[in-house]
């Protein structure tokens, strides 16, 4: 999915928003689906897995995605 979002020239959050999450749309915390993205963004980028990412864009795009909520965390 990142792949084929990131080629069609989709920030993260468009792309999250645009994805059908199916049975998964119902669990608690969605909005690590954007963290999520901008990890593997960034290491198509060529980034190392686990290097720093830009948090302050990826928390601030994932609270948009959360409508404006601040995020919770129950993993």
């Amino acid at each position: 999915m990142a792949t084929e979002a990131k080629a069609a020239g989709l920030t993260p959050l468009e792309a999250a928003r645009e994805t059908d999450l199916g049975e998964y749309a119902e669990l608690t915390d969605p909005e690590r689906i954007v963290g999520n993205l901008h990890r593997a963004y960034a290491e198509l980028d060529g980034l190392a897995p686990g290097a720093p990412i830009d948090l302050v864009s990826a928390l601030d795009d994932m609270i948009t995605y959360n409508g404006g909520r601040p995020l919770t965390c129950r993993a």
